[in-house]
């Protein structure tokens, strides 16, 4: 049966989040210490435990509230009796109750985009994504300087204003996001772009560095100095609007969650374009 989570059921939550996404348990720890809130997350139960889950994390567009979509996860052997589509539902019914608008999601592989679909899911977000290759490293084209939190948050608020529909993370949720970046192998640094400040947000990757989001308009002079101070040969560039030989591909998902209890695509709601960036993924 769909239920709420409890603070007791973290240990069956880290056997899912292992089962399903592996990585390191230090992260899980770290997430469950620091992030999870049990009203915000929703599970299925068997005999009492959790085994299938999903997070509903608070998200805006355009002032008003939706959701974002997260750790969507099902036991192995719980899989193929429609608990995600079940507990997606759940998620409709809990969000309309608390007056929030839209739901949004980042499919955690191509092959899920069409299983989204089913569930009213339109694909609305794109990024411009670019691979850049420095065999010697990149070189200092610009000068950075480490950004702390409240710097970041302006600047970025200032980046999503030039996007009507601009997803944005409240503070407590940005603050996250920024302790992730800087805790995990990346970080947020500002530098100078024709004089005006912008900042540029990062992870190191098994395959070089991803580079998630630059305010810039040129996001390359900043890819190329990470890769130089970091000494990395390859990066992914990642923007939302287009730059220098990027090419547009699909990033997230999204359904509008209508007044007459019917899902549509986001454009009911917003104004395009829609953006979407430094999701928990």
């Amino acid at each position: 049966m769909e239920d709420f989570a409890r603070r007791k059921d973290i240990p069956a939550l880290k056997k899912i989040w292992a089962a399903c996404f592996g990585g390191e348990r230090e992260y899980a720890d770290f997430y469950y210490r620091t992030r999870f809130r049990p009203k915000e997350t929703l599970v299925w139960r068997e005999n009492g435990l959790p085994v299938s889950m999903m997070t509903l994390m608070p998200l805006t567009i355009a002032g008003q509230t939706g959701a974002y979509i997260y750790a969507v996860a099902t036991l192995p052997e719980y899989r193929g009796r429609g608990l995600v589509r079940k507990l997606s539902a759940f998620a409709e019914n809990v969000l309309r109750q608390q007056g929030r608008t839209f739901m949004a999601l980042v499919p955690a592989e191509p092959s899920l985009f069409a299983f989204y679909e089913k569930l009213g899911y339109r694909t609305s977000f794109f990024l411009w994504e670019k691979e850049l290759s420095c065999p010697e490293g990149g070189r200092a084209r610009t000068s950075f300087a480490r950004c702390p939190f409240g710097k970041f948050a302006k600047l970025r608020a200032e980046y999503l204003s030039g996007f009507p529909g601009g997803a944005a993370h409240p503070k407590g949720e940005l603050r996250y996001i920024y302790k992730e970046l800087c805790r995990y192998n990346g970080g947020v640094f500002t530098f100078l772009e024709d004089g005006a400040e912008e900042y540029a947000a990062f992870t190191r990757t098994e395959g070089g560095l991803w580079l998630r989001e630059c305010s810039a308009k040129d996001p390359l002079p900043a890819a190329e100095t990470l890769l130089f101070q970091t000494g990395l040969h390859k990066a992914r560039i990642c923007c939302g609007w287009e730059f220098p030989g990027a090419s547009r591909i699909p990033y997230g998902m999204g359904k509008a969650l209508l007044p007459d209890g019917n899902t549509g695509p986001l454009e009911q709601l917003f104004s395009p374009p829609f953006y979407m960036s430094l999701m928990l993924e």
